[in-house]
Formats: structure tokens, sequence, C-alpha cells
């Protein structure tokens, strides 16, 4: 193993571990398992978290975030067989999961600087659509960095388009004074232990302000039922968040602010030590939360040569576009911005617990490889 690990998602602080360990106690004392009141008690947590200056939103536990998109798409309505614009460098969950709901995912671009969707990539995406028509977008807040949504917001609603947050990589990121997660008609999340706010196995939640959405997204991960062993929504599954993994996620939520401040002062370290050196790393708008440590350059190879030599573990997020990806079954279209990314994006270590010795160490490497560019 490497001296300092990508991400550890058991390096828990005393003060959370502790809160952690209690919530385990309490699930095992007694009651549901899934779903049931711990869940209903996460969610209004959650949804409480969210709201900041917007109205309180409904959020619906599931059992995964890839999930969560799925259910999201259908509890929308979006008409089986049309297109839906995914983000072509989010590793496919988005596309996979507009798959899994019966629809066309169509790859869109990215900004070859910050790697996220904007307006002028959709309208590029749009045309391509073909005899699919266009229903619904999911615009990915790729790394923890907030995709700036109002432009978006009103592009979709010119054109009876169903607008998706993919917020799996931004618990509490900022566009302004509202939170990710409040700003579309949904919006899902994934708890996966090394998400921002993560469970001890798997997780994820749909958000929406509308009730009528949030009730269809309820049926939805219980097989469609509106009552006991009654399925009368189509399309229902069992994708249910489980007690334990939402008691933790409660005991974890007042935590999240301050990881989230650890996190980026871990990225500001390593953009001070490549000042200079030509390297962009991204993640410095205001409302971003670090999700990830990317560094893009155009030698990103010999950057992680030199990582692993220092021993600090390094990965790319994402090295495939959807484009490339057989299961997928996408066809090939040009992703200049989004190509230029998987090509020179690599991720250094990034978790909020992170040891002074260990950050020393990556700094020192990314100055030694400065030095040498």
């Amino acid at each position: 193993m490497l001296a300092v690990p990508l991400a550890d998602p058991l390096r828990i602080a005393d003060d959370e571990a502790r809160a952690v360990r209690a919530a385990v106690d309490d699930v095992l004392a007694g009651g549901s398992l899934v779903l049931g009141p711990r869940v209903e008690a996460f969610e209004d947590a959650f949804a409480g978290y969210l709201a900041l200056t917007s109205p309180v939103p409904h959020v619906v536990g599931v059992g995964n975030g890839t999930d969560a998109l799925m259910i999201a798409l259908l509890a929308l309505e979006v008409p089986r067989g049309s297109a839906v614009l995914v983000a072509a460098n989010d590793g496919g969950f988005g596309a996979t999961a507009t798959r899994a709901a019966g629809l066309v995912p169509v790859p869109v671009d990215a900004d070859p600087v910050t790697q996220l969707v904007d307006v002028a990539a959709l309208d590029a995406a749009y045309a391509l659509g073909g005899s699919h028509e266009v229903r619904a977008a999911v615009v990915t807040h790729l790394h923890g960095q907030p995709v700036d949504l109002a432009p978006i917001v009103e592009w979709c609603r010119r054109r009876d388009v169903a607008l998706v947050e993919d917020a799996a990589q931004a618990h509490g990121a900022q566009v302004g004074d509202r939170r990710v997660g409040t700003l579309a008609d949904a919006a899902t999340f994934s708890f996966y232990p090394t998400k921002n706010l993560g469970a001890l196995g798997d997780g994820g939640a749909v958000v929406t302000a509308l009730p009528e959405v949030a009730d269809r997204a309820r049926r939805l991960r219980q097989y469609g039922w509106r009552e006991r062993f009654r399925a009368d929504l189509p399309h229902g599954r069992n994708s249910r968040l489980d007690a334990l993994q939402a008691a933790v996620l409660s005991a974890r939520l007042p935590f999240l602010d301050e990881a989230n401040a650890r996190r980026r002062a871990v990225v500001a370290r390593y953009r001070a030590a490549l000042e200079g050196s030509g390297a962009v790393v991204l993640g410095d708008a205001p409302g971003a939360v670090a999700h990830h440590a990317v560094v893009v350059h155009p030698d990103r190879d010999r950057l992680a040569g030199t990582m692993a030599r220092h021993e600090v573990a390094t990965d790319v997020h994402y090295p495939w576009l959807v484009t490339e990806m057989p299961g997928l079954a996408l066809d090939p279209t040009p992703l200049p911005g989004a190509d230029r990314g998987r090509r020179q994006k690599l991720s250094l270590p990034c978790h909020p617990n992170l040891t002074d010795r260990e950050l020393d160490r990556v700094t020192a490497a990314l100055v030694q490889w400065g030095r040498d560019t």
C-alpha cells in the first residue's frame, strides 16, 4: 500500500466516529432495518440541510446513486425511448442509469477547462438526438464543482426538457446562496463510502420540490407499490435505503460542512505547491466542495510517475468517455473538451482526514515535479 492513499473512508475523526458508533449501536438495539423511522429521519434531516434559502425539498432514500438517477428519470415520467443528454466524462454513470430507465443517452461535451457541461455544449448535443426526441438532461456537478445552472434551467424550460442534477460528487456545494440539489426538477445523490457524505455501505437519494415526483419515486423504489404487495406503478424495483446506512448518514451529516472545508484546504495546498508550473487545479470556484483534487496538465503521465516514486496514490477520473464504453453502445462523436480532460486529468489524495505528514509528502512531490517541468 502506498504511503498516501487516494481515499480512506474508514479514517474518521474521533468525535465523528463516536457519533457513528452510537448510531450503529442504536440500530442494533432494535427496530426496522429497511426503510422505517431511521430512514425517514435522515430524509428529513438531509432535506433541511439542503434547503438553506430554498423551500424544503422532498428526499427519497434509495439503494445507491445510480438507482437514484434511474428512479428520478422514471418519476419525472420522461417518455420511454426518448433521448437524455448526459455528461460524456462522468464515468458512464448517467448513461448507465439512462439506459436502465429505457431511455437513450446522448453525450454532452465538457468545457475544456472546468470539465463541466454548459449551455453551448447542451446546444451542440441537442442537435444529435436524431430520431429520438430529447426530453431530459442530466447535468453532473463533477469533482465537487457546482455547475451554474441558471442558464441551463432556462435552456431546458424553453425546450420542455426535464432537468436532473447529478450531485453524487457535490454534497454541500453551493451556487450563490442555494445548495446543489435544489436547482432543477429533481436531483440525485450517492452515499457511497468515499463521497463527501458517505455511508458504511451504499445508498442514494432522489431530491425534488415536486410532491408528485417524490410520490412516484417512493413507489418506484419499492416495486411500484402504493399499498403492500400491490404494484400499481410500472417499472418499480427494489432499491431501498436501509436503516443502518440512514442512521450513519444522520450521524455524519452535522460534520459535513467542516469536512468539506478541510477538503478545500487540501486542494488549496496543492494549488499553492503547483503555482508557476502551468498545471491547473480544478475546483477554485466559490461553492465547490473538492470531492476530487484534480490536476490538469498535458504531461499528466510524468506527474503520475513522480507521485508514484513518492509513494503517493493517484487515479484518473475518468479514463474513458461514454462513447468508448462498449456496453453503452453509443456512436462515436467528437467530444474535444471531454477528451482533453481524460488525457490530462490526474486525481491526487483528497479526503478530510489527511495528516500533515501526508500533505507534506504530496506537496513536496508536486513542488519537485513543478521545478522539473
